[in-house]
């Protein structure tokens, strides 16, 4: 057997679930949040949500095919009739879907049978660091596939990809695509691009190209390079990383203190291999010619009008290849929709579910065909919490041609 192979059966043994790392995570996120709430300020709505303490059913590790420890944390229950798969962006680990996390929680909570998971990738949040200087939008892809082959080896499956998650979805398409044609039955993609990364003119897109250009060839130089001195750095910068966070990262003059500082913790606490390690795979990503594969499926395409990094152009042109797909632009939001707009987010996410879930019962895949008791709850849901626009502001159409 071959190291890949070994590696790859070690994935597919499952993960090591429960309750030690489940007491882990309490033990450190109860005095973070305690300690959050003293600082916060009385004008902020979000000041006592627990984003330390998100809701969870489990918490275990999968490992990747190249070895990599990968932090996963699930919602629902295991026999759920169908799945939601969250694959977060760069930088960010998987507490950007929080509310999207509370509002699923919630739906199971009141009878919908549905499961989700929520796994940091690799060099990000709670996973392991990255094994290889420069990692691909290909090894993220075959990292979804191990979590998927170990958390929710069977079942109707939605996928939810999140910037550098939505791109992930998309080569997982390409790479497993009989996984994907015969059990991906939605998906939905926040602020990401297809391709042409390369050639946007802001001011974080051209950081990455001159980061590209100049400090990774000189890493890729230096051996035995101590990247940890430089993260020490970044942890002790937090005044200045919360007021660049602040400036860059929300559309809003005032955003949330509470949201700001979850936005900086999750930037300042990615080590910088793999700041720098992303960099060539997320402005070399095109996968134009895979997105037809997915115009048998409801699709989701969700971007904020004020959005640097993947500018709406992006999902425009995203949406117009996927005939059918749904075109959502979020007025007054950046590059994370999903926390400045959790209420609008949220509730077409629940819709997208809930068509899912009518499609499914349409074609006869009930729990009767795979061997569960109940049926995919489909009726309309609501989610309704702080939210800071109304809907008249919320752009909405449907693709019906595709734009080669």
């Amino acid at each position: 057997m071959t190291r890949r192979n070994g590696l790859r059966g070690l994935a597919l043994a499952g993960g090591v679930a429960g309750g030690v790392a489940a007491g882990a995570a309490i033990a450190v996120g109860v005095p973070r949040y305690l300690a959050r709430r003293a600082r916060s300020e009385a004008s902020d709505p979000y000041a006592h949500e627990p984003f330390e303490l998100p809701p969870t059913n489990s918490v275990r590790t999968v490992i990747s095919h190249d070895g990599v420890p990968v932090h996963v944390e699930t919602v629902g229950a295991e026999d759920a009739d169908l799945t939601i798969v969250f694959a977060h962006g760069y930088l960010q680990d998987s507490s950007t879907f929080y509310f999207q996390r509370k509002a699923i929680a919630k739906a199971a909570e009141e009878g919908a049978s549905l499961r989700a998971v929520f796994y940091d990738q690799p060099g990000h949040g709670r996973s392991g660091p990255l094994p290889i200087t420069e990692y691909s939008i290909e090894d993220l892809a075959e990292t979804l596939f191990d979590v998927i082959e170990t958390v929710a080896p069977k079942g109707p499956l939605i996928l939810v990809g999140h910037s550098m998650g939505g791109m992930t979805i998309q080569a997982f398409a390409r790479i497993r695509s009989e996984v994907f044609d015969e059990r991906v039955k939605g998906v939905a993609f926040f602020s990401t691009s297809p391709a042409g990364l390369d050639t946007v003119e802001t001011k974080p897109m051209r950081a990455l190209r001159r980061m590209r250009r100049t400090v990774l060839p000189m890493l890729q130089q230096i051996t035995g390079w101590t990247p940890q001195l430089i993260d020490r750095a970044r942890l002790l910068s937090g005044d200045i990383g919360y007021l660049v966070t602040r400036r860059n990262a929300f559309a809003s003059a005032d955003p949330p203190h509470s949201l700001v500082s979850l936005v900086e913790r999750m930037n300042r606490h990615t080590p910088v291999q793999s700041v720098v390690g992303y960099v060539r795979a997320i402005l070399d990503h095109d996968e134009m010619k895979t997105l037809p594969q997915f115009k048998d499926v409801p699709v989701l395409v969700t971007v904020g009008d004020s959005d640097l990094l993947t500018p709406p152009q992006h999902s425009r042109r995203l949406a117009d290849a996927i005939a059918g797909s749904r075109f959502v632009l979020i007025a007054e939001a950046a590059h994370s929709p999903q926390l400045e707009y959790p209420g609008e987010i949220s509730q077409l996410l629940l819709e997208m579910i809930d068509k899912v879930a009518v499609e499914i019962d349409s074609v006869g895949t009930t729990a009767a065909d795979s061997g569960r008791t109940g049926t995919v709850p489909h009726q309309r849901r609501r989610w309704s919490p702080f939210t800071r626009h109304d809907q008249r502001r919320v752009e909405s159409g449907t693709r019906t041609q595709t734009e080669e």
